[in-house]
């Protein structure tokens, strides 16, 4: 990590923590809002959680968004895959059916030349 890190101090589950990182200060505080969130959603639901206790299901619980996260991504990217080979196909076909109406057209225009 650089010499000149951002720094941003935050609470997080009632404690103060300072937090160091390349990235910017919004996005740090973005992120740990999001811990903060989540922790206290997990806490609502199981009030009688210490706090080590808390912090891990609150990590399974954000690891189970990223994992999810992860899965929907490869579904895109799978179908984004899938849109640019029909994508290059419908290419071709166009190209192909142009090029017979462009030799229709030639065609043609050569029919109305002739003298019956």
């Amino acid at each position: 990590m650089e010499e000149n890190a951002n720094r941003v101090d935050v609470v997080i589950n009632d404690k103060h923590y300072k937090m160091k990182s390349n990235d910017d200060i919004e996005y740090m505080k973005e992120i740990a809002e999001t811990v903060n969130g989540m922790m206290a959603e997990v806490h609502k639901k199981n009030i009688k959680l210490g706090r080590e206790d808390l912090a891990i299901l609150t990590a399974l619980n954000l690891a189970d968004r990223l994992r999810k996260a992860e899965y929907e991504l490869e579904s895109t990217k799978d179908d984004f895959s899938k849109a640019q080979a029909e994508n290059k196909g419908l290419k071709r076909n166009t190209e192909e059916l142009t090029k017979e109406l462009n030799d229709f057209i030639i065609a043609f225009d050569k029919t109305k030349n002739l003298k019956l």
